[in-house]
């Protein structure tokens, strides 16, 4: 076993922190310091209620500080143009899960590509089964009861914990799944982060809903995800824990191990917009709703390869994305 490992660095791997990485450290306070200077107004999630003043001419996209999520706030914003409904010209980048709920209340963003499982569990505080329609009806009702605010419908796309590895290990071993995985594990060297082994939504949540088990050998990676698909591509395990839209999956045309008994929990993305600006733009729903059916988690997985690996900027990756779905005008 080992806590480090360096290789080659022309692997396919993403240099960019994990959203969920990003949450924790938002969780600490950090996230928040870094933009006080940009959103002076914002306060913290509060059960404050209905929003304090009416819809803006101009509406204005938030995202949050990784490329995933701002790829799409640069969908939205590049279909309300094109809509013709006022948008500003610039979105607001940086913004946390704690900063941007109590921006869209307050009317300094009025759209937000935000992640049930985040919106439920870090905002609301609350649980549901782990099936991607629970979590979607569960936030959607606490947002709008508590904040006013209203979730479009989600996308395909599933940002959550999982598992990958390479073709030819999954064709080899027949390893396709995580019930595969618990399976055969005494053949299986598995690539994780060392804070994975204790974690409740780590290995013990795997082993709770899967049953115990035991792989041939843990490989403990220290420092950021890049690292375990380093080990996975130079052979150092076969396995590896990993986020399901990460940009080295695509990269490296990895296989996402399947997760029939839902350990992970869902964490789906979608439109979180404020209600005055669905009453000022009636159509906003159906403009932004051209999306819903696009954003897999395939499609998004390639999107953050261009961005994260390929170094394309966000915003011209989104606008090529629209124009080959049809949905932007070149």
């Amino acid at each position: 076993m080992t806590d480090s490992i360096d290789i080659d660095d022309q692997t396919h791997v993403s240099p960019s922190p994990s959203r969920r990485t990003i949450l924790t450290r938002a969780a600490a306070g950090a996230a928040a310091i870094a933009i006080a200077s940009s959103l002076p107004s914002i306060s913290p999630v509060s059960a404050a209620g209905p929003a304090v003043r009416t819809a803006k001419k101009t509406l204005t996209v938030g995202a949050k500080d990784f490329s995933e999520n701002q790829i799409v706030a640069y969908m939205y914003q590049l279909l309300l143009q094109q809509a013709g409904i006022p948008v500003a010209s610039e979105i607001k980048k940086n913004l946390t899960s704690f900063i941007a709920t109590p921006a869209l209340q307050r009317g300094d963003i009025d759209v937000f590509p935000e992640y049930t499982g985040t919106g439920l569990e870090a905002i609301l505080k609350l649980k549901a089964p782990h099936n991607s329609q629970a979590y979607y009806n569960a936030v959607k009702a606490g947002y709008q009861s508590k904040y006013k605010l209203t979730w479009l419908d989600y996308y395909p796309m599933n940002d959550t914990q999982g598992f990958a590895t390479t073709q030819a290990f999954a064709k080899k071993t027949g390893i396709m799944s995580i019930a595969d995985l618990a399976q055969k594990a005494s053949n299986v060297r598995l690539i994780v982060a060392t804070e994975y082994l204790s974690r409740a939504d780590g290995l013990p949540g795997v082993k709770r809903v899967y049953g115990d088990f035991t792989p041939k050998e843990i490989v403990r990676i220290a420092g950021a995800g890049s690292f375990r698909y380093k080990a996975l591509l130079a052979g150092r395990g076969d396995i590896v824990e990993a986020f399901t839209t990460d940009a080295a999956i695509a990269g490296n045309h990895l296989v996402v191990l399947a997760d029939p008994k839902g350990y992970a929990p869902p964490d789906n993305l979608a439109p979180v917009v404020r209600d005055d600006a669905l009453t000022a733009y009636p159509n906003l729903t159906s403009v932004l709703g051209a999306l819903t059916t696009k954003i897999t988690s395939a499609a998004i997985t390639k999107l953050n390869y261009q961005s994260d690996i390929l170094g394309k900027d966000p915003q011209a990756v989104a606008k090529t994305f629209l124009q080959q779905q049809g949905l932007l005008k070149k």
